[in-house]
């Protein structure tokens, strides 16, 4: 995992310059493509990079940024929230590797 002093939306940025222009969302078995609306399982997906930023105001405010690319080429990314109120899906996140 890296860390980085830059900013969620900074990398989001810089992601999204690489290719990176898809946003998955974790459901239920699956996680989907919001824009293309592609369900894809955890085995389809490969993660590339993982960073975590700290709360601004709140140190146990975590999220990790996924950068992903599936096996049919698309590339995106997956945003989690690790603090108090983790995620729903993290079982789901947690095979992604």
């Amino acid at each position: 995992m890296k860390t980085t002093d830059r900013t969620l939306s900074k990398v989001m940025s810089d992601l999204a310059d690489e290719g990176y222009k898809e946003q998955f969302k974790a459901e239920k078995d699956s996680f989907i493509a919001t824009l293309s609306s592609k369900k894809y399982s955890p085995s389809r997906l490969k993660v590339d990079e993982r960073y975590r930023f700290d709360g601004m105001t709140n140190p146990s405010d975590e999220s990790e940024l996924i950068a992903i690319t599936t096996d049919d080429g698309v590339k995106g990314t997956l945003v989690i929230s690790l603090g108090k109120e983790q995620s729903e899906h993290m079982d789901l996140i947690e095979k992604l590797g």
